[in-house]
């Protein structure tokens, strides 16, 4: 090879992955400080410092930045690659926030135990954090250009259905040449994913007709009793073969036990594995009747995140990502997920990938840890996939 012939990609990559083995230590101490800055998303406050600390780790590594405050929220962090405003981008999607409330690290302090690092709010999601963050530093340290702009995005509201993000990931997918989606990988296997479920949230309210339950029964109408059939109908739409799942959650009904209730409620989560699967059944829910004499039933809600599916798009940003991980000698399996995240949302305008965040198990638990090893290797394969030649604009 002569001096004016450019480097062969299997070198490039074989490069970054030499330079996140080289870093390991470097990444589990950097993730161990991010987690021991709390963050809950309740605790708007707690992200300040957060995100000045990673504004400032993405503006070494040449980006520009943005602290956008929330009105409600910790608001969100914004990291850019100067000078191209108009150009494709490529979006990186992550979350500050956790389900941990703050006293949470002093009570269960995070910690290193050989290959782990376990510790609240490790895995969902600052070892995705951790990952953009030396991803870039891969490519900065090793004057490797990602070939499209980088554009990354950190929200405080992703727990809680993004309700103050949504808008701008949805705005920045619309300019995406392909997105991913720094989530935690699929259980300890590390699958990645591939497709998510739309998500969602009914609420079904029973008006009835109070009365004595000892003296009068026949005078008042049961909410309870409506809700009764109400909830093994709505079980009863449940199809685990076809992938839509009904549950009643949380209920609530009546006054006192001597009492005909009056009024009840319940809380339903419905999941859909496509668009056609979630107008079906919600047209189920909807058309629900109250059948006990004298009550009124009716339902509010819908879906709030539509599905990720496996469009042309996203299976070919899969493609090339289980192309690259084959290059770094990674075995990369994919899975369809019954959860939601920003992917969902971000799917709609852009191949998109999920999942594609650390490693390890007990997202929301107690146990919840990150695999060290596993996330150095998801450092080289996320700033091979930066470097990587953009999808074709043909891909739909």
């Amino acid at each position: 090879m002569t001096a004016s012939e450019p480097e062969p990609e299997s070198t490039a990559e074989q490069r970054m992955q030499e330079w996140a083995h080289a870093h390991r230590e470097g990444l589990s101490q950097y993730l161990l400080e991010l987690v021991e800055m709390e963050t809950p998303t309740e605790n708007p406050e707690t992200f300040d410092n957060f995100f000045e600390r990673l504004a400032s780790d993405l503006r070494d590594v040449g980006l520009e930045t943005d602290r956008v405050p929330g009105d409600e929220t910790g608001g969100r962090l914004e990291a850019w690659t100067p000078g191209r405003d108009d150009d494709e981008i490529q979006l990186v999607i992550g979350h500050a926030d956790t389900v941990w409330p703050l006293g949470t690290v002093d009570d269960d302090p995070p910690e290193i135990r050989d290959d782990i690092l376990e510790g609240p709010g490790a895995l969902d999601m600052k070892g995705g954090l951790t990952q953009v963050v030396f991803a870039l530093r891969a490519l900065d340290d090793l004057s490797l250009e990602p070939s499209l702009p980088v554009h990354v995005l950190v929200s405080s509201d992703e727990e809680i259905g993004s309700p103050e993000s949504k808008s701008r990931i949805i705005d920045l997918a619309k300019r995406a040449n392909r997105v991913f989606v720094l989530e935690p990988a699929s259980g300890p296997e590390g699958k990645i994913k591939t497709a998510r479920k739309a998500v969602g949230h009914f609420t079904v309210t029973i008006e009835g007709k109070a009365a004595h339950a000892g003296l009068e029964p026949e005078e008042g109408a049961s909410a309870t009793e409506e809700l009764g059939t109400v909830i093994h109908r709505l079980h009863e739409l449940t199809d685990i073969d076809s992938g839509v799942t009904v549950n009643v959650g949380q209920v609530e009904a009546g006054l006192r036990s001597n009492v005909v209730a009056p009024n009840a409620r319940a809380e339903v989560d419905v999941r859909a594995p496509t668009d056609e699967a979630a107008e079906a059944v919600s047209a189920e829910i909807r058309s629900l009747e109250a059948t006990t004499p004298g009550t009124e039933l009716s339902i509010d809600g819908g879906f709030g995140r539509p599905p990720m599916e496996p469009t042309a798009g996203n299976r070919l940003l899969w493609e090339r990502v289980q192309t690259l991980g084959d290059r770094l000698g990674l075995t990369l399996e994919g899975t369809h997920s019954g959860g939601a995240s920003d992917g969902n949302d971000a799917s709609q305008h852009a191949p998109t990938i999920d999942g594609f965040g650390a490693v390890g198990d007990g997202a929301h638990q107690t146990y919840e840890y990150v695999d060290l090893e596993a996330l150095v290797d998801r450092v080289s394969l996320l700033a091979a996939c930066l470097h990587d030649e953009p999808l074709p604009t043909d891909h739909n």
